[in-house]
């Protein structure tokens, strides 16, 4: 797929986090369904910290332990902000690389990876942990939204 291709889908499954995001009441932010599981603001810390860890390893070769969560950002507003900041400057510095980051391979954590296959892992990372999130949101009586979303734009020329 083509490195605008990529950037254009992981931004869609952005906005779709964002809207879950925006589901939550404040005062449920630390929710979890049990004790050994990660709090809706934690889960979306992680989801964060993922593509730090993916931006940071993608510009510096640097492919040490994901970071765990801890920013201790807790409010919907708060996270709200980093998690759109944060993916904008993925964004713009995913734009920036050379086709060659993309298409070479770095030794990970998880294996010796493609550049793309290491953003899709990303986004793949993504999409598991809003799929808690939608749990975390049905066992509070709350309807998540949609899963399709703009799929159509995905594939229209820029």
């Amino acid at each position: 797929m083509k490195k605008s291709a990529i950037i254009k889908y992981w931004r869609n499954v952005r906005a779709l986090t964002l809207e879950v995001l925006d589901r939550f009441p404040e005062s449920q932010m630390s929710f979890r369904p049990a004790k050994s599981i990660r709090t809706a603001a934690e889960q979306f810390d992680h989801i964060l910290a993922v593509e730090l860890y993916i931006r940071k390893g993608l510009t510096e070769n640097a492919w040490g332990p994901v970071p765990t969560p801890g920013l201790g950002i807790s409010t919907k507003k708060g996270l709200l902000e980093k998690l759109t900041w944060e993916h904008e400057e993925t964004g713009r510095v995913l734009r920036m690389l050379p086709e060659s980051s993309f298409e070479g391979f770095y030794q990970t954590r998880f294996g010796r990876l493609s550049g793309e296959g290491i953003i899709y892992l990303g986004i793949d990372e993504e999409i598991h942990h809003r799929g808690n999130l939608y749990t975390y949101l049905r066992l509070m009586g709350i309807e998540p939204p949609q899963m399709v979303q703009n799929y159509y734009q995905l594939f229209l020329e820029e």
